[in-house]
C-alpha cells in the first residue's frame, strides 16, 4: 500500500502530459494547485516551481468564523494546499492510576461533527483547485488529552502498559471514525501528526510494544482512503536524538513527509539526505520559531536561499511545525511567492 497514492499521482501526471503536450507557456500558468502539488510527487523530473505552505491557529477554532478565518488565510498567503486545522478535544477522564486507562472508549463519527463541518465548508468553496487535508491528531496527543493538564502520562502509561495500549487502541480507532467521516465530506487527504517515538513522552519499550502499531495505523487509513496524504514527525516539546530516530518511521506510508530540523544531540537535518532515506518528498525547511516568526520578510527570503540550495529539486517549502499565531501574513506570503519562483530566479 506504501506506494498507492505515488502511483496514482505520477499517472495523473502523465495522462495530464499527455493532453496538454500542445499547452503554451502562458496556458502552463494556470495550472492549479492540485496539479502543482502532483508535479512535486512525480521525482523522476526535477520541478521549477516550488510548492510552500505555513500554518498557524486561529483565533476562532470551529464553526463559520473558523472557516472564514481558513479562507482568509489560504487566500491572503497564497499557499497551495489549504489545511484544516484540527481544533476538537476528547472528553478528560479521571485518571488516577494505569487501570484506569480502562475507561477510554471508542469516539464515533458523531462526535467529529463540528470539524468535520469545517472540512465540508472548505472543501466545497476550494475542492476544484486545491488539495483540502485536514490535521490528523496522533492517539498519544488525544491521550494528552484525555489526562488533562498536570499529569504525568508517563508514568500512568507505566503502571499499566497493557491497560494504556488498549486506550491507544481505542483511540487510534476514533481517529480512524474521524478520518473516514473527513473523507466523505470533502477530505482529499490528511495532514498526519505521528508523536511518541521520541524516547522522552514515554518509555522506549511501551511505545514499541503499545502504542508504535496503532500510531502508524492512522496512517495506514489515511492511505487507504485518502489521495495525497503529508506525515508529520512530531518533535514539540520532546525533540529527537538524531535524524536516524526519523527513519525509523520510513514505513510508515504518506506521499509527503514533513520532518524536524534540529536534534537533541546537536545535529542537523541534511534535507537531500532526508529524502533519500524516506524516498518521498520533504516538505518543510524553516524552523516555525525562526527568521519566518521573528525575522524581516528579507531575512526570512534569505533564509529560503539556503534551503532551496540544500534541497532536492522536488521540494515543498514550509516549517518544521506550526509557526506562532501572531506571525505576519504579509511575510508569509512574501515568503510564499519568492519560493514559487525561485528555481526560475535562481539559475
Amino acid at each position: 500500500m506504501r506506494n498507492k497514492n505515488i502511483i496514482k499521482s505520477v499517472v495523473a501526471i502523465a495522462v495530464a502530459s499527455l493532453i496538454g503536450a500542445h499547452t503554451t507557456v502562458s496556458a502552463q500558468s494556470e495550472i492549479n494547485k492540485r496539479e502543482r502539488i502532483l508535479q512535486v510527487l512525480d521525482q523522476s523530473r526535477p520541478n521549477e516551481y516550488v510548492p510552500a505552505a505555513f500554518f498557524l491557529h486561529f483565533e476562532n477554532k470551529l464553526g463559520r468564523k473558523a472557516v472564514q478565518d481558513h479562507k482568509d488565510f489560504y487566500r491572503s498567503t497564497n499557499m497551495d494546499f489549504v489545511k484544516v486545522f484540527y481544533e476538537i478535544s476528547v472528553p478528560q477522564i479521571d485518571i488516577q492510576s494505569g487501570k484506569d486507562w480502562e475507561k477510554v472508549p471508542v469516539y464515533g463519527e458523531d462526535f467529529f461533527e463540528p470539524q468535520v463541518a469545517v472540512i465540508e465548508d472548505l472543501a466545497r468553496e476550494f475542492k476544484g483547485e486545491a488539495f483540502i487535508l485536514p490535521t490528523v491528531y496522533s492517539p498519544l496527543a488525544l491521550a494528552h488529552q484525555t489526562l488533562g493538564r498536570g499529569k504525568d502520562l508517563k508514568k500512568l502509561a507505566s503502571e499499566n502498559p497493557k491497560a494504556f495500549g488498549q486506550a491507544i487502541k481505542n483511540l487510534s480507532l476514533s481517529i480512524e471514525n474521524y478520518l473516514r467521516a473527513a473523507r466523505k465530506r470533502g477530505a482529499d487527504g490528511f495532514y498526519v501528526s505521528s508523536q511518541g517515538g521520541d524516547g522522552n513522552s514515554l518509555p522506549e519499550k511501551i511505545w514499541k510494544e503499545q502504542v508504535r502499531q496503532w500510531d502508524k495505523h492512522v496512517s495506514e487509513v489515511a492511505n487507504e482512503i485518502g489521495e495525497i496524504n503529508i506525515l508529520h514527525i512530531c518533535d514539540y516539546g520532546t525533540p529527537f536524538k538524531n535524524a536516524e530516530a526519523l527513519y525509523a518511521f520510513a514505513d510508515y506510508p504518506a506521499s509527503i513527509i514533513n520532518v524536524p530540523l534540529n536534534f537533541s544531540d546537536g545535529s542537523t537535518l541534511n534535507l537531500k539526505e532526508a529524502q533519500k532515506r524516506f524516498g518521498r518528498p520533504i516538505f518543510g525547511g524553516l524552523e516555525r520559531l525562526g527568521v519566518i516568526a521573528n525575522g524581516s520578510i528579507e531575512e526570512a527570503k534569505a533564509a529560503v536561499d539556503k534551503v532551496l540550495e540544500n534541497a532536492s529539486p522536488n521540494f515543498i517549502l514550509g516549517a518544521d511545525c506550526t509557526v506562532p499565531g501572531t506571525t505576519d501574513w504579509d511575510k508569509l506570503r512574501a515568503v510564499i511567492d519568492y519560493a514559487h519562483n525561485w528555481r526560475k530566479t535562481h539559475k
